[in-house]
């Protein structure tokens, strides 16, 4: 997902400074297209006005916004740091106080849909947080999401986002069901979701899984 918001991105015309995660490959795509690597979290946010977060944990998050070498000790004033992926909405309350007194703005902004909906700017962002910040990171926001939102404070939008994935998973555990059912029943898939899909029941996230 990353990746892709940061093709997006350049697309767009924005400056990139990147950091290398997990693999080198989509990192060496984007210095390819022109994006700047630097080698640890406080080099990147000395030389951004603008960070952004989209790792796999909070725990992921707080290795990279903490410590001497963390995005915090090189945080620029009036810095805004957008965390992107599914975090624990206490550890980010808790990061939105460090980096406010670090002087800069932490926003929580986890995000729906696809990697194939970030290259084309259409996902669905969930933000929260200070709203001076978010309006500032507006226009870098609408480049990625068709739908953006803010929220409330700071930790809503990863409370949501938790509410969002809760349902999703039922949806998909039903569905699942349904057609496992119609299997042993000798029903042909198509013909259920035919008539499923005509009624109530019918869904995007049917329609998505």
């Amino acid at each position: 997902m990353g990746s892709a918001m940061a093709e997006r991105l350049q697309s767009r015309g924005h400056s990139l400074t990147v950091i290398a995660n997990r693999s080198r490959e989509n990192v060496d795509a984007a210095v390819a297209r022109g994006a700047t690597e630097v080698g640890t979290a406080r080099e990147l946010a000395v030389a951004s006005d603008v960070v952004m977060l989209c790792l796999a944990t909070s725990a992921q998050v707080e290795s990279r916004m903490r410590g001497p070498e963390g995005e915090i000790a090189g945080l620029r004033e009036r810095a805004v740091v957008i965390d992107f992926e599914t975090s624990l909405p206490g550890s980010t309350r808790k990061l939105a106080e460090e980096v406010a007194a670090a002087g800069g703005a932490y926003l929580d902004a986890p995000l729906g849909r696809t990697p194939l909906h970030a290259r084309d700017g259409l996902l669905n962002i969930m933000g929260a947080g200070d709203k001076t910040a978010f309006d500032r990171v507006g226009p870098v926001l609408d480049e990625l999401g068709e739908n953006v939102f803010h929220l409330g404070p700071s930790g809503t939008g990863h409370v949501l986002k938790l509410i969002n994935n809760f349902c999703a998973q039922c949806m998909a555990n039903a569905f699942a069901e349904a057609f496992a059912m119609a299997d042993r029943t000798g029903v042909d898939r198509q013909v259920v979701y035919g008539v499923m899909s005509a009624g109530p029941v019918g869904s995007g996230m049917m329609d998505f899984i």
